[in-house]
């Protein structure tokens, strides 16, 4: 786009920023919902951030590519199916997303395995692909960009991580192409059981049942159950009524109306047991009753999910229609009793039912009669009257009569005697309610006769203890069984115990009647509901202590006592047999342990740790609190508290952390896994289990310490430069240089890059620099050079009009920078590679004559040496540097006479002083540099040369050198007059020695 920024486009840019939108179809910016709260310093860096954002992208940016999953951990039961959805947002691709599906299991945590893809039919590994061609794996597309994984029944080793992964299908990435969850397969541990039995009912009775639902999960679940019928024409079931996971009541839509009514209710009567009550039974009511349990689990998303459900058949129920004689007032009685007889000390239960229409609206009074003799009598209201014969026995709690439903009257004798034989009949009259709420009594009607015969057997007491050694674990549940056979009458049961110091005291009585009697050092336990003393059948009684406590331990002792009535009512004990059992029990300190270990605790950043805190365990309450102990700190801090009650209490950040329990027989194994983990999580883990009696703490473990060593990866960081290792440019020409990332040690690493100079001699000097950010930092020349960065791999530096002084090697330095799980950049030691730079700069034109001359001059006479350049060699536009130098005759060494700069500064440093004097430097013409020696003496002959060095300026002022020529040697002698004795010169002799002219005769004479 040219031109200036639209102010639309900004405005809709700072109002999509402020409403937190991104608008895919016009790849708008992406701003979170949290930046409609910033503060205003924040909201106008944000505005001043888009403004710069302008520059480049005046009114577009690109919105991230992002892959979204199930939020982990999710927690699925073996046998169950499982649905994994995912979906790409804000893709850059108009063609049809492609997705692949993998796993990283919990037995091989490092290994890939395939599972499915919906572009290769070919991509699941062995594992899977059995199941996907069986269409047991397949994935279900809900529209180019989103996918559905079904699995429609989890194995054992589907736990794991599973990975969705979306291959790019453009040349450049930009955001997420993959994500992760966690699916932890645990045990289907759902139990839902009944007492199956087949029931007859007439229209218009009350009927009950019940289902025991349980789980041994470890993981906070919720139950639900659901009560069906299936009538014997239906091939369907009806819902009758369902308690829903949050114990909200919910009535099927066929029995809506009567559930309103209150003829149906369903109740949690305790921990495991549910009840379905039905009243009014109608006719269609009869079929299968059946009740299915469900076991919810709330996933991260806050959903709920089903993990497992079971199915069970309660009752065949039949309804038989109630028919009754058209007239109103007629009604009918029946009469139920035992059949066969019962045995003296049992249970006599008769059952009078009245049928007649409209029952429910109509009052009745109902007599028991034994033998023509009225035995108890309940009116219309409800009282119930005892004759006198038996008010003694109803005094004693022998004797009871309820009325169980609208029809039903019932009397309960027990314990039943031997005086109780006899016909026995019921008596019913109809009852007119009249105003005032009097009733005025009308016909009667009586049943049919039933003869109950009571039976005395003769005795045969025997009792036995299936177990006579019983061992327990403190806290648990003690069970001691007791079978009582041969019995002629009502039997009672005294327990006893014997401790380890030999004091025996009275535990439970359970009288013949049924009552339990605590002794006086059990009273309190057993108030508590702690002991009690059971009759599951006729011939077993039971002794239950829970909490058990180690003072327990000891020798119980089970006396049985046979009891009959005599004639004149009187009750005799006429025989008891006692058995004993040995009961230890064990501490649970003794039992309980706890070990820690790993596959692999010296891990790289953002690998995935697996430690595993074995528990030996009792049937007792547990808690597991996760310890860590950071490197280089003296304390330690919680991580997570798994409580007794199924509670799960994280003290450090979810995101780093997983738990998974994996319960077994007699070991529990609480796994913690520490994912991407970094220099943050290294350090002594250690789990400490706790044992619980009765919400009190009463031992605690810890297992050994275990040191997790989290190091940084090794770099695999890989550079090249370029485009050559030598590249050789005119001056004022543009230069670039590049610097690829050939290999990476993560795919989501950033790079700092330095450019360095090292001219020949000098040290390195850093020309320009891009830290991991992407931010510019230069030492002062940004004007000269500039490092973009063309994609996610190559770095390009330009050095724009080359010159010499540009020449030397470059070295590009790279800092790879990796991020850790705490969102914490960290570098990994500089890579570096370098390339040479040459440039050439103008070639000279300069040229000296070469040519050798020879000049003879007398002592004390001026010699003139000249350096001349040949014609047209000599630049009105370039500065001249002249260096003479001077050798003696037959040396080969060379001294330095002087040098004229080319800025025309004079350096004669390494002169005598005496030469100096009469020594000159000048240039006469453009062409030429002379050399002059006055008063020369002998010691001034030998060879003389020159060399010439060209300079230029360029357009920033700099003095560029462009090159040099040498002069030819011009050889001077210096003769004296008549002599041809070479007298010593000045600058040879001492500062006491002088000759003059004067001398010259007798020296030359002396020396002839």
């Amino acid at each position: 786009m040219t031109g200036k920024p639209q102010v639309s486009h900004f405005l809709l840019s700072v109002s999509e920023m402020l409403s937190g939108s991104c608008d895919r179809s016009g790849s708008r910016a992406v701003w979170t919902p949290r930046d409609r709260m910033d503060r205003p310093g924040r909201l106008f860096r944000k505005l001043l951030l888009l403004c710069l954002s302008a520059s480049v992208h005046w009114d577009t940016c690109q919105c991230q590519q992002e892959v979204q999953i199930n939020e982990p951990p999710l927690f699925r039961a073996q046998g169950s199916p499982l649905t994994i959805s995912c979906t790409v947002i804000n893709s850059r691709s108009s063609h049809e997303q492609q997705f692949d599906f993998v796993i990283y299991k919990k037995s091989a945590p490092e290994r890939m395995v395939n599972i499915i893809s919906t572009g290769d039919p070919s991509f699941p590994y062995a594992d899977y692909s059995k199941r996907v061609r069986n269409g047991d794996i397949e994935v279900e597309r809900l529209s180019s960009f989103s996918v559905l994984l079904h699995m429609k029944e989890l194995l054992k080793e589907d736990d794991g991580d599973f990975e969705c992964q979306t291959p790019n299908q453009l040349g450049t990435y930009l955001g997420s192409y993959s994500a992760k969850t966690t699916v932890n397969v645990i045990a289907d541990t759902l139990s839902v059981s009944s007492t199956a039995t087949d029931v007859t009912k007439t229209e218009g009775e009350s009927l009950v049942f019940e289902c025991q639902m349980s789980t041994q999960t470890f993981q906070h679940t919720h139950l639900s159950l659901t009560w069906y019928l299936q009538g014997e024409s239906d091939s369907q079931v009806q819902p009758i009524i369902s308690l829903d996971k949050d114990l909200t009541v919910r009535p099927g839509k066929a029995f809506e109306s009567r559930y309103t009514s209150g003829f149906i209710s369903v109740d949690k009567v305790d921990e495991t047991t549910y009840k379905l009550e039905i009243s009014k039974l109608q006719v269609t009511d009869q079929g299968k009753i059946s009740c299915e349990g469900s076991e919810w689990i709330q996933d991260p998303d806050r959903s709920w999910y089903r993990l497992g459900q079971k199915n069970v058949t309660v009752s065949s129920v039949q309804v038989q229609p109630l028919i009754v004689d058209p007239n109103m007032d007629s009604f009918s009685v029946q009469v139920e009793s035992p059949k066969g007889g019962v045995r003296e000390g049992e249970v006599l239960q008769l059952k009078c039912t009245v049928e007649a229409q409209k029952i429910q609206e109509r009052y009745f009074s109902v007599a028991w009669l034994k033998d023509g003799r009225e035995v108890a009598h309940m009116d219309p209201r409800g009282v119930v009257s005892i004759s006198q014969e038996y008010e003694a026995r109803d005094r004693e709690g022998e004797m009871k009569v309820w009325k169980s439903s609208n029809r039903d009257y019932v009397l309960f004798i027990k314990p039943v005697r031997v005086m109780d034989t006899g016909e026995y009949q019921c008596r019913v009259w109809k009852e007119e309610k009249g105003t005032g709420g009097v009733f005025t009594q009308g016909r009667s009607q009586d049943s049919s006769v039933e003869r109950v015969a009571v039976t005395v057997p003769e005795s045969n007491l025997v009792v036995t203890v299936p177990s006579a050694a019983v061992s327990v674990t403190q806290g648990s549940l003690l069970q001691l069984a007791c079978q009582v056979s041969g019995a002629k009458g009502q039997v009672s049961v005294a327990w006893q115990h014997r401790s380890d110091k030999g004091t025996t005291v009275d535990v439970i009585n359970l009288s013949r009647s049924g009552v339990m009697e605590p002794g006086a050092q059990y009273r309190q336990r057993v108030q508590a509901g702690n002991v009690r003393a059971l009759r599951p059948t006729a011939s077993n009684f039971t002794l239950e202590i829970a909490n058990v406590l180690l003072t327990d331990s000891g020798v119980y002792r089970c006396t049985a006592t046979d009891w009959v009535t005599e004639r004149d009512d009187k009750v005799k004990n006429i025989d008891s047999k006692l058995q004993e059992s040995t009961v230890s029990v064990v501490s649970l300190d003794s039992i309980i342990s706890a070990s820690l270990k790993s596959r692999n605790v010296r891990v790289t950043e953002n690998d995935t740790v697996e430690l595993i805190c074995t528990v030996k365990r009792p049937e007792a309450p547990l808690s597991v609190t996760w310890k860590f102990q950071p490197t280089g700190t003296p304390s330690q801090a919680d991580i997570v508290l798994l409580t007794h009650n199924g509670d799960i209490t994280w003290f450090k950040e979810l995101r780093n952390y997983q738990l998974r329990v994996q319960a077994q027989a007699e070991e529990t194994r609480v796994v913690l896994r520490i994912m991407r983990a970094s220099a943050s999580e290294a350090g002594a883990y250690q789990c400490v289990v706790d044992a619980f009696l009765q919400q009190v703490q009463t031992s605690r473990k810890l297992s050994n310490k275990l040191s997790v060593i989290v190091s940084r990866p090794e770099s695999s960081l890989s550079i090249a430069t370029g485009p050559q290792p030598l590249l050789e440019h005119d001056a004022n020409s543009d230069v670039r240089m590049e610097c690829r990332i050939l290999k990476a040690t993560s795919n989501s690493s950033r790079f700092a890059v330095t450019w360095q100079l090292q001219r020949p001699g000098e040290k390195n000097q850093t020309v320009v620099s891009m830290d991991h950010d992407s931010v510019l930092s230069d030492p002062g020349e940004a004007e000269r050079y500039s490092l973009r960065r063309h994609d996610a791999q190559l770095f390009e530096l330009l050095v724009p009009r080359v010159e010499t002084r540009d020449s030397g090697q470059y070295h590009c330095l790279v800092e790879e920078w990796l991020q850790n799980s705490h969102g914490v950049w960290y570098s990994l030691p500089a890579k570096s590679d370098a390339l040479e730079l040459v440039v050439r700069s103008k070639r000279s034109g300069l040229s000296l004559l070469k040519s050798n001359l020879e000049v003879s001059t007398a002592e004390n006479e001026q010699v003139n040496v000249n350096c001349t350049m040949e014609a047209g060699s000599a630049l009105p536009s370039s500065h001249y540097s002249v260096t003479w130098f001077f050798a003696k005759v037959n040396a080969s060494a060379k001294e330095t006479l002087g040098k004229v700069g080319h800025d025309g500064v004079l350096d004669t440093s390494g002169l005598a002083p005496e030469l100096l004097e009469r020594i000159r430097f000048y240039r006469p013409a453009i062409d030429t540099f002379s050399l002059t020696i006055q008063r020369v003496c002998v010691e001034d002959g030998g060879e003389y040369s020159c060399e010439v060095a060209e300079y230029q300026t360029d357009r920033d002022g700099n003095v560029m050198y462009i090159g040099s020529s040498k002069s030819g040697i011009t050889n001077v002698r210096v003769l004296l007059p008549e002599c041809s004795v070479t007298l010593p010169c000045r600058r040879w002799t001492t500062p006491d020695t002088v000759y003059s002219s004067a001398d010259h005769e007798q020296i030359c004479t002396a020396w002839q």
